[in-house]
């Protein structure tokens, strides 16, 4: 004969155990190309934050707030949390489920009609009967019960449906993980566009100098009749023009630093910073993406695919166990008495055993979900390719971008150093006589233009440097 013992250990594996039905996770293999276009081979990117490679004490305090205060980071992290709760609260339907009450009421029966129905039982007529039956009974009711319930896996639905939950979680953090680099991103655009406005006010207030000395010169010309009324209006005209592009670069200015007080968790009104509160412009880095392997494993966006393909892959099998039977164990132990002195072990109630479900029929219900969830599956492994495809195609825009700007870069410097030499060269005559003051301003001006171009630059290929972080992930 089996022993006893054996049949329980056996048992006990097969409710504890189980199997679990439906497919295995296996991560994807994102397709990249082995190295990124005109890149210098490097096995590895920095370990230090991005932003820190544009060399700025200033915006490494920015971003640095911004990880403290800002509102958007602060609700992702809060839908971390929310995710992670869920995922721990699905984790508890796999444990067993125990609960307790006490309960009083105070009831009566009412025995209208009972007469009718004991007077031949009791031999007596119905008047008879009805005289000796009370009109109502009255009672009171103690109930305490205590009750257990477990759902046995037996097919790994729970299991899959936690190990959905998990990916859900990761899914989120993924999500929180993106609005950082997003809120990244944007103190650090935010913060290079509001040091071009103000190199820029810099330069306009140069060129408003050169404008109201070029207003004098052509009133004193006019006064000696060397000049018309109608240059004296044309230089008015373009001092005036300078003056308009001030008011614009200020209000320009102001908003970029209300943006800025935003991003860092401040009040629109308190700015972080000033026109003062500025270091001298760094040198550009040159690019360094890594290896594009490395872009699966950083990009918030395709992380996030990933987990949501992992989500649904899970949720095929806890539709495909929805096809078994379910087993579901309970036990109930409780005492209910009409008076407290009767409350002991003899008037217990209890109940315990199994009950087994089986799915006979439902309409197709369970088949259609089933492919529902094979067709969500699919969807989100062609959005995960999708998504890849598309970080490879931004990594290449922004690589190309940047090597375009640093090129022009090199122009614009090439083209300011010369400007700079021609006005000292135009000075010089000027300091001896040879030439009257109008070249030598009209030098100064379109050094100031070349010095504005190179900025222009500058900022851009900053700006595109930020994309390409952000197009790397990080």
């Amino acid at each position: 004969m089996i022993d006893r013992r054996t049949i329980g250990a056996g048992l006990a594996a097969l409710l504890l155990g189980g199997c679990t039905v439906g497919p295995d996770f296996h991560p994807p293999v994102a397709d990249l190309p082995a190295r990124w276009p005109g890149s210098v081979a490097a096995p590895t990117r920095p370990d230090a934050p991005w932003w820190r490679s544009f060399g700025d004490p200033l915006l490494d305090r920015l971003e640095d707030q911004a990880h403290a205060a800002n509102l958007d980071l602060r609700i992702a992290e809060e839908r971390l949390v929310a995710a992670r709760i869920a995922r721990d609260a699905k984790s508890a339907d796999s444990l067993p489920q125990v609960g307790a009450q006490l309960g009083y009421s105070r009831n009566r029966i009412g025995t209208a009609g009972l007469a009718g129905v004991l007077a031949p039982l009791l031999g007596q007529s119905p008047n008879a009967a009805d005289a000796t039956i009370p009109k109502g009974y009255a009672f009171d009711l103690y109930q305490t019960d205590i009750s257990a319930s477990w759902a046995i896996d037996l097919w790994g639905k729970n299991r899959r449906e936690v190990e959905a939950a998990t990916a859900g979680a990761a899914q989120a953090d993924a999500a929180a993980r993106g609005a950082r680099l997003t809120v990244e991103a944007a103190v650090a655009q935010t913060y290079w566009q509001w040091r071009g406005l103000v190199e820029e006010r810099r330069l306009a207030l140069r060129e408003q100098a050169l404008g109201e000395r070029m207003l004098a010169i052509a009133t004193a010309l006019q006064t000696r009749g060397l000049a018309t009324r109608v240059d004296v209006r044309a230089a008015d005209r373009e001092r005036r023009a300078r003056q308009d592009a001030l008011l614009t670069l200020d209000a320009d200015i102001a908003r970029t630093a209300r943006a800025l007080a935003v991003l860092v968790g401040r009040n629109p009104d308190t700015p972080p910073l000033d026109a003062t509160d500025r270091s001298a412009m760094p040198m550009l880095a040159a690019p360094a993406p890594g290896i594009p392997s490395d872009l699966a494993r950083r990009r918030p966006d395709i992380l996030a695919a990933e987990a949501a393909l992992h989500a649904a892959t899970a949720a095929i099998g806890a539709a495909q166990a929805d096809f078994y039977p379910h087993l579901n164990l309970s036990g109930l132990f409780g005492i209910d008495v009409l008076n407290l002195a009767d409350f002991g072990w003899d008037a217990r109630t209890t109940g315990v055993g199994p009950v087994l479900s089986i799915p006979i029929f439902a309409g197709g219900r369970l088949q259609r979900q089933l492919s529902l969830r094979r067709s969500e599956e699919r969807s989100a492994a062609l959005t995960y390719q999708k998504t890849v495809r598309d970080a490879w195609r931004e990594v290449d825009d922004a690589l190309a971008m940047v090597r375009t700007l640093d090129r022009r870069r090199v122009l614009a410097t090439i083209d300011s150093l010369a400007q700079t030499q021609t006005v000292a060269a135009i000075e010089a005559r000027y300091r001896r006589g040879d030439i009257a003051a109008g070249p030598l301003i009209e030098a100064q001006a379109a050094q100031t233009a070349a010095e504005r171009a190179l900025l222009r630059q500058t900022i851009a290929g900053a700006l595109a440097r930020i994309q390409l972080h952000v197009a790397l992930g990080g």
